[in-house]
């Protein structure tokens, strides 16, 4: 072979993808709604970057979906933006398969490709309309991926069109010929709202103004105020619905703030622009795509996470934002811990009532510097950063104090362990943050109260309802804990101490069941039979009504939007007033009503009225009934009192209790029980642990095995970590062996030291065992409880909540 025939010059392969390519990215599975956040994320990097923009004026993105029942072949979809528009070259750019004019950090638009896939995956023809301020005409380009297909050639035709005001500058992306699919989708009853939704979440934090959320001040929520609008209606930024920073909760003697901030630097590192690979130490280029384009740039991990108003079962989990767009909504992983020995993934949280109310921690974590999938569903989970930034947000190890102790881990301090631990329990009152009446948790409420908040209605707009509603739960648990019964012998004579001598005899079973007698029935008769008769003659129904209402307060588990029949909405607000009602015949009842403007109905109870305190009626039935009767009446409906209220009823459902429910709440506080127990009982374990009688021991170890297989059950008879695991059989057995360790607020606030008489000590000890087997027999019944079942179980596990002392927190 001569030399000439060595040197002949390489063959040369043209590797032009074929036009097809960008038909084929329409096959990418996107959402309608992910298809239009590209387009959006494009005109919003151009607002966050125009330094010489108006803070008056961040920017518009208008929308424009085909609205239903339009022709097929008029259906389009239209970004459009009052941004600063492109020039040729930019444009030319922006359109080209494959290329980015962003860097891979600071920006939404991060790949490329998202122009492309959008556009492909919305419809066949794209036209992209530009100008900037001062020019005179449109920039208009066609990408017709069928022409350019059969054409062979990524060429597309460029022209200009006159503008009417040289002023004027944005850009326009109109998609039509829609694919089938999307034209389906898009023209849905709906589906306008069902994207303003969703966009409302993804852009939350760019939409809001800087004062949206005065719960937590400082500039961690402050948001762009950008405006977007689908259909010519405002998208609105989903706020979260959450506790002011200034709530607290008390968790081992600190006050754990409702809001927990988080501002961590992490040390600097330089940034490949073209691949986005991190260098901790200064390259001459990147060492994954060999790229000089390097940016020495800040890493940080700032944001909060905080306690929402209300427990929901999907509405909660903590939002990751990069460059101010939500690329995880509600995460709940966070909450799972995984165990680095065993690859053993455990979910923590939400522990108490998850199953049937949920969770309520909620958070907004912004991490600029992690790395997303190209999707921008997902941050790179296996990536260092993101396993760093996940770390300080949980915490390396549990978030349960007793599991972090029993894998030898610290004291879970994160953000999310410390809102774990102070408010993971979910009872009413100001000590937990719930919303209560009654001594019932207001969950139901508290979600229609946040549905208020989303409508932006003023009364629901800080937490000051939430927090009156469990301010009531916490009087109420105070007026209960007045009315602890005073232990009786066997003869049924009180047993009083020292300072009490005179005071009548109170039985346990009245108390919980409402039907406590007052020491002088007669006052009561005589205050009812004593009220003026002249007053009725006198004082006008106006006046009458105002005086019911001066002298009561609102029932706020029986209050809100109530329809039957074909009667429209009326909103019920329920009143517990201890002023004697009279009806419209003068007479004394227990419950009456009135309606009022605006479709409103006022009822009004009297629990003092006899029917309550000496027949043990429940103050709300007569509520129901009373609700019934007025709506009947203006539905003008023949349906009977009886099937009216019950429908009534199930429109409360704060107010139905069920095998279920049931079960769950004595489980729950079972294992307060339990904890406390633990804590007060791990120095005496060994003393505990021959307590028991041998069944119980075995149901303990039993369940162990079952739950914790890798326990060592012999040593957790010395350390307590037995404790967790027994049945409440087993802990009426620990009482009655050694009350003078769980009793007098130990475990349980029941007084035992303080009585002298051997026999009000066994009376206290019974009472309570007593109370604690009734909880055991309801769990181990299988079979189906009766709805009497439920009612005692009800009022056991009131009584039983009022006997606990407080945790040691």
């Amino acid at each position: 072979m001569t030399s000439e025939a060595n040197q002949t010059s390489p063959e040369i392969l043209d590797l032009t993808p074929s036009p097809r390519l960008l038909e084929v990215l329409g096959d990418i599975p996107y959402k309608p709604w992910q298809c239009l956040a590209e387009l959006i994320d494009n005109a919003f990097d151009d607002f966050l970057s125009d330094a010489s923009g108006d803070p008056q004026n961040p920017g518009d993105v208008h929308i424009t979906l085909p609205r239903q029942g339009s022709p097929e072949g008029d259906a389009f979809v239209c970004v459009a933006d009052n941004g600063r528009g492109m020039s040729r070259t930019q444009l030319e750019l922006a359109l080209r398969a494959g290329y980015s004019p962003n860097s891979r950090y600071g920006n939404l638009g991060l790949f490329g490709m998202g122009f492309n896939i959008a556009t492909a995956n919305l419809g066949a023809i794209t036209e992209v309309r530009t100008t900037r301020a001062g020019d005179e005409t449109w920039l208009v380009a066609e990408i017709n991926f069928p022409e350019m297909q059969q054409n062979k050639s990524f060429a597309v035709p460029l022209r200009q069109e006159p503008k009417d005001d040289p002023g004027h500058h944005g850009t326009e992306i109109t998609v039509s010929k829609l694919r089938p699919d999307k034209r389906s989708a898009l023209r849905r009853s709906q589906v306008a709202s069902t994207i303003r939704d969703q966009l409302g979440r993804v852009y939350s934090y760019l939409l809001r103004d800087k004062q949206a959320v005065p719960e937590i001040p400082g500039t961690s929520l402050a948001g762009r105020g950008f405006h977007l609008y689908v259909n010519g209606t405002a998208v609105k930024p989903r706020l979260p619905c959450i506790w002011s920073s200034s709530r607290t909760v008390t968790y081992q003697g600190s006050e754990i703030n409702a809001v927990q901030h988080i501002d961590h630097d992490l040390t600097p590192a330089w940034a490949c622009q073209d691949c986005g690979h991190w260098h901790r130490v200064s390259p001459e280029k990147c060492v994954e795509c060999g790229s000089e384009n390097l940016d020495l740039r800040e890493r940080k991990i700032v944001g909060w996470v905080g306690i929402q108003r209300y427990l929901h079962l999907s509405d909660f989990g903590v939002d990751f934002l990069r460059n101010g767009r939500k690329i995880l909504v509600s995460d709940r992983d966070i909450f799972n811990w995984e165990n680095p020995d065993t690859g053993e993934s455990v979910v923590e949280y939400p522990i108490e009532l998850g199953a049937t109310q949920g969770g309520r921690i909620v958070g907004e974590i912004h991490l600029d510097h992690v790395p997303v999938t190209y999707q921008k569903n997902d941050f790179k989970r296996d990536s260092r950063d993101w396993i760093t930034a996940v770390q300080l947000v949980r915490g390396e190890g549990p978030v349960q104090p007793r599991k972090a102790a029993n894998l030898k881990y610290e004291p879970n301090t994160s953000p999310i362990g410390k809102l774990f631990n102070a408010y993971r329990r979910n009872d009413p009152g100001t000590k937990c943050l719930i919303p209560g009446e009654g001594g019932k948790a207001l969950h139901d409420k508290a979600r229609e109260w946040a549905s208020f908040f989303r409508q932006g209605l003023p009364e629901f707009s800080t937490d000051e309802k939430w927090y009156e509603a469990a301010q009531k739960a916490d009087r109420h648990r105070t007026e209960k804990s007045q009315e602890r019964p005073v232990p009786t012998r066997a003869d049924g004579t009180s047993q009083v101490s020292a300072g009490t001598a005179g005071s009548r005899p109170t039985s346990d079973v009245l108390i919980r069941t409402g039907l406590d007698f007052e020491d002088d029935v007669a006052t009561t008769d005589a205050s009812i039979a004593s009220e003026p008769s002249t007053l009725d003659a006198v004082e006008t129904e106006e006046q009458r009504f105002t005086r019911y209402r001066d002298h009561a307060s609102s029932m706020a588990d029986l209050s809100g939007a109530v329809s039957v029949a074909h009667l429209g909405k009326r909103h019920i607000t329920v009143y517990d007033t201890t002023e004697p009602l009279i009806d419209h015949s003068g007479r004394v009842t227990p419950c009456v009503s009135r309606t009022g403007r605006g479709n409103t109905v006022e009822v009004y109870v009297n629990s003092d009225h006899e029917v309550f305190k000496e027949f043990g009626r429940d103050p709300r039935d007569y509520a129901f009934i009373e609700i019934a009767e007025v709506l009947r009446a203006l539905a003008n409906t023949s349906d009977s009192t009886a099937r009216v209220a019950a429908e009534v009823t199930t429109q409360f459902p704060d107010q139905r209790f069920t095998d279920a429910s049931m079960r769950e709440r004595a489980t729950v506080i079972l294992n307060r029980v339990r904890d406390q127990l633990e804590t007060v009982g791990s120095p005496h374990a060994p003393l505990l642990w021959n307590s028991l009688p041998q069944v119980e021991k075995q149901a303990a170890e039993k369940h162990a095995a079952s739950t914790e297989p890798r326990l060592v059950w012999d040593a957790a008879t010395l350390s307590g970590e037995f404790i967790p695991h027994l049945t409440p059989d087993g802990i009426a057995a620990l009482v009655r062996a050694h009350p003078e360790l769980l009793l007098d607020d130990a475990v349980f606030a029941t007084k035992w030291s303080t009585w002298n008489d051997p026999e009000a000590r066994a009376s206290q000890v019974s009472r309570l065992s007593r109370l604690l087997e009734v909880i055991g027999s309801f769990l181990a019944n299988t079979s189906g409880n009766t709805r009497v079942d439920l009612a005692m179980m009800r009022l056991t596990l009131d009584a039983i909540s009022t006997e606990m002392a407080e945790a040691s927190e």
